[in-house]
């Protein structure tokens, strides 16, 4: 994802010091062009069809449940980093969800006043003191960085949900959540992409910038979860308007530029 949602040396672990710790920016401009024509030319098409097909309250709830079944992941993160406070938040969404929200389709939780947030083991790792290492753009992925992909990957293998849904033989459904979740995504953050790409003299440039910034955010946030700076939530309404960050299939962006609100929600695009 392009915006999804960290710099630093080597020997430091706040992720604060550099927003463009960038060595491979030739190679990963090559990357990121790479991904921007296959946004232009396959995922945003398949998502304006997508969101003329759909209405909005099915996209809506077609996104919470996928946010739902990130739970158990999200949970196990929570533990790893010893945040019991955010482990307690993300249990009792997912309860409310899961059994008073129609397997997740209602979001119940939020409702509830309990507030959202990610987790994956790269925030883990970035907890544990380990560095990110320096800014990569990952084909279809975009915006990244070596211990981020590292946790990427472990929570790809890791997550109870898919381990489940394989213990079973049904591959498929796993290859149906990660297409409908990219193409939701997209769908929801096609204004706010367009506006970023509109706004930004260095298109590559701001998607990094704010990529760390989004990321040092979560992080953060993940050190401090009492914290009155909550981090930020993902917003699966696809009003017509888009508010939330602009997360796409292949290459979006993590924030924009013109207020930290507005960033802090196009950071998660990434």
């Amino acid at each position: 994802m392009l915006l999804a949602s960290c710099a630093s040396t080597p020997s430091d672990t706040s992720d604060n010091q550099d927003e463009t710790n960038d060595p491979y920016e030739n190679v990963n401009r090559v990357i990121f062009d790479m991904n921007m024509t296959l946004d232009k030319y396959f995922f945003e098409p398949v998502a304006e069809g997508y969101r003329w097909v759909l209405p909005g309250f099915v996209r809506t709830g077609i996104g919470n449940v996928l946010r739902n079944l990130k739970s158990p992941m999200i949970m196990a993160n929570d533990l790893l980093e010893g945040n019991p406070q955010r482990f307690g938040d993300t249990f009792g969404r997912f309860m409310l969800n899961t059994f008073m929200g129609l397997g997740g389709l209602i979001d119940v939780g939020t409702d509830s006043k309990i507030p959202y947030h990610d987790a994956d083991f790269g925030m883990t790792l970035a907890t544990w003191g380990v560095g990110s290492g320096p800014y990569i753009v990952l084909p279809l992925l975009n915006s990244s960085n070596p211990r981020d992909a590292i946790g990427l990957g472990v929570d790809s293998i890791a997550d109870p949900v898919g381990i489940e849904f394989r213990a079973h033989g049904y591959d498929e459904v796993n290859y149906a959540r990660l297409g409908v979740g990219l193409v939701n995504e997209r769908a929801n953050h096609i204004e706010d992409i367009d506006e970023l790409k509109r706004s930004s003299l260095d298109f590559y440039a701001t998607v990094r910038s704010l990529y760390w910034q989004s990321r040092n955010a979560d992080i953060e946030a993940a050190k401090s979860p009492s914290n009155p700076a909550q981090p930020k939530s993902v917003s699966y309404d696809p009003g017509p308007a888009p508010a939330a960050s602009p997360a796409t299939a292949s290459p979006t962006a993590t924030q924009t530029t013109p207020t930290a609100a507005s960033a802090d929600g196009k950071a998660k695009a990434e």
